[in-house]
């Protein structure tokens, strides 16, 4: 008689064992990834008015075998599988054509696109990677974009918390850079630059020439991007700097963020481009 040695079947038993935990693993997507819901941005498959609540702001965790979020993002199980998706088939399908123009307009540029889809018993979303930090999902008549980047779980008074909310209402809102604007974000600058800024709107302009800041300064932008990825803070004293990445379908480029702690509270001061002045050297040569 033969006898199959013990070391052998204590071999075969942990092949089959990491086997199954791989194949579950992948199909079930990284356990506990959490991520912020950011901002949204215009469904080009609809001219329909947006319908649902807003999401900005809320959370959402990849669980084992599991969807946690707002409503209507959450279902348990939720079988969680990467797939590649064309242009075509991107948002279920209902990007008008041109897709490929249309998906890159919201932010995607590398084709197929890396897809994580989570199937429910009674719902199925699709989350298109836009980078290694963020998620795109059409839902209501909306692009969410998600971020899992150092600002997402910030806490909302570190500096790269108070940076993280600073750009979702940023880009959540009127972009251009107006007086009306800038007021309507006041409570994350800091009085001198707010005064730096209505110094700025107080002078004169004339017809004939370019004003010294044409474009959104705080993205460093005519052409507003889509997505941005808040990093972590170096803190020296009461001042503090932090890079942000910026990206669209076509770019990605990094921008510094500089603030000041003024009592407990941190604000923006400056926002400083690899290359070139910042906005206080902007606001000061007009």
């Amino acid at each position: 008689m033969t006898h199959t040695p013990t070391c052998r079947l204590a071999r075969m038993s942990l092949f089959a064992t990491l086997t199954i935990a791989a194949t579950t693993a992948t199909l079930a997507g990284p356990a506990a990834e959490s991520w912020r819901i950011t901002h949204a941005l215009p469904a080009p498959w609809s001219d329909a008015p947006p319908v649902g609540r807003d999401l900005a702001g809320q959370a959402l965790t990849f669980d084992d075998g599991a969807l946690r979020g707002p409503e209507p993002l959450q279902c348990e199980p939720a079988r969680i599988e990467p797939v590649d998706l064309p242009a075509a088939g991107l948002f279920e399908g209902n990007l008008p054509a041109p897709a490929g123009d249309r998906a890159r307009a919201l932010g995607l540029s590398a084709f197929p696109v890396e897809t994580r889809r989570v199937t429910c018993p009674d719902a199925g979303f699709d989350f298109h990677r836009a980078d290694a930090d963020t998620l795109l999902i059409g839902l209501d008549n909306r692009v969410w974009v998600l971020s899992r980047a150092a600002g997402a779980t910030a806490a909302p008074d570190s500096p790269t918390g108070v940076v993280q909310r600073f750009l979702e209402l940023h880009f959540s809102g009127d972009m251009a850079f107006t007086p009306a604007s800038v007021a309507a974000r006041a409570d994350f600058l800091t009085p001198a630059l707010q005064r730096k800024v209505v110094t700025y709107f107080s002078r004169p302009v004339p017809e004939d020439e370019v004003p010294a800041i044409n474009g959104d300064p705080f993205t460093d932008s005519q052409e507003y991007p889509t997505r941005f990825a808040v990093g972590e803070a170096t803190i020296e004293g009461a001042t503090a700097h932090l890079p942000v990445r910026f990206g669209d379908g076509w770019r990605s480029y990094v921008l510094r963020y500089r603030l000041l702690q003024e009592g407990t509270v941190w604000r923006v001061d400056d926002v400083i481009p690899t290359t070139g002045d910042g906005l206080r050297a902007a606001l000061q040569g007009r």
